[in-house]
């Protein structure tokens, strides 16, 4: 009976820091979601500002076909030359895995030009750090899943 009760303690002792885990996990998961429901919202209406302004002061965007960007300046550079043009951007997040400071979202995107025109679209991964209080973006990378032929 001893062994038991020993046994079950065990398992409580053993389960009770998964399920914490689980439960931060799901926060940080609610927590990305919101920063990429955030930086949609900004980038599609134009305000590379306020969508650099998601970046850390060291984050590095690492767009297909160009030298990434370093540092918050140089991004909304980037980002500006982006929404200049029009690009509309859809995220949809597919899992975030945390662990201490760091959090890694993957996911897919679909860019979109004048009158919804497809553009391009292709798997994402971004990799966030607590600063500040919160979450940041500290490195952010996408690639195209269209071949140059079938690009616009």
């Amino acid at each position: 009976m001893t062994r038991r009760i020993a046994l079950g303690m065990l398992a409580l002792a053993l389960g009770s820091p998964l399920s914490a885990l689980a439960q931060d996990g799901a926060s940080v998961r609610s927590q990305i979601e919101k920063l990429d429901q955030a930086w949609e919202k900004a980038f599609n209406a134009g305000d590379a500002a306020a969508t650099a302004k998601l970046y850390s002061q060291d984050a590095k965007l690492m767009a297909p076909g160009a030298k990434p960007a370093s540092g918050v300046s140089a991004i909304r550079a980037d980002l500006e030359n982006a929404v200049k043009q029009g690009v509309k951007n859809t995220l949809t997040l597919e899992d975030v895995v945390a662990s201490g400071n760091y959090a890694i979202e993957t996911g897919n995107w679909v860019a979109t030009g004048a009158g919804g025109k497809h553009l391009d679209h292709g798997p994402y991964v971004t990799v966030y750090k607590k600063e500040g209080g919160g979450w940041k973006i500290y490195r952010d990378i996408w690639n195209s899943s269209m071949s140059s032929a079938d690009k616009p």
